[in-house]
């Protein structure tokens, strides 16, 4: 049918203003990470910090924004995720205090989807004028993958609102970033499944935010 025969002009649409962006240099590829350090007590001033800036207290378990699963340290683990990667600290992007380790470059996520995001396999849709976003899984074959510690897939995920409290989220700028690469890198690998580019296309705009700033 015409759903399953998307045009390239169609695919365009549906990426929104992604395409508005001029494309940074990747700091999600593979070629960096594995180029990366492991600094667990930096790692965990992070963790501090963030559940700081949402609101946790010393004894709270913090949830994944994504899953609300509650962190378990004998088990499934929600991280302290960095949006643009630690290692390419270098080329952070904002004007922020702490620079990459800002609070507002991190959320908590479970870890598999800290993965999948550095994989691009996920991204989430920013709309500043909600102060909230979409959950997207751009990858069609970890649709049916199930979290741990959960009895949710990612397709059960795909497109969920996410609501940020109290107005405490994290960079708006930072995660249309991320989504910018990920579209770009998912379409070029024709990841994508064309159900998925059918639904985003009544998404709301991913891209720069036009407000707030951050």
């Amino acid at each position: 049918s015409s759903r399953s025969e998307m045009s390239g002009r169609e695919r365009s649409s549906c990426r929104c203003s992604v395409s508005r962006l001029t494309r940074p240099e990747n700091p999600w590829a593979e070629m960096a990470r594995s180029s990366a350090a492991s600094d667990t007590s930096s790692q965990q001033n992070f963790r501090t910090k963030l559940s700081a800036f949402y609101g946790y207290s010393e004894q709270a378990k913090p949830k994944c924004i994504a899953t609300e699963m509650e962190d378990n340290p004998s088990g499934d683990r929600v991280v302290a995720a960095h949006i643009w990667p630690r290692y390419a600290a270098s080329a952070f992007p904002l004007d922020l205090e702490d620079g990459v380790n800002n609070a507002s470059n991190g959320m908590f996520l479970h870890e598999k989807i800290e993965e999948e995001m550095d994989r691009l396999h996920v991204c989430f849709v920013c709309d500043p004028f909600k102060i909230s976003a979409k959950f997207v899984v751009l990858h069609r074959n970890i649709l049916d993958e199930k979290l741990s510690g959960t009895q949710l897939k990612y397709r059960d995920l795909h497109l969920k609102d996410v609501e940020f409290k109290d107005n405490k989220r994290p960079s708006f700028k930072l995660l249309s970033r991320h989504a910018q690469q990920a579209f770009g890198h998912t379409d070029n690998q024709q990841w994508m499944d064309e159900n998925i580019v059918s639904e985003l296309k009544s998404v709301v705009q991913v891209g720069s935010p036009q407000k707030p700033d951050a």
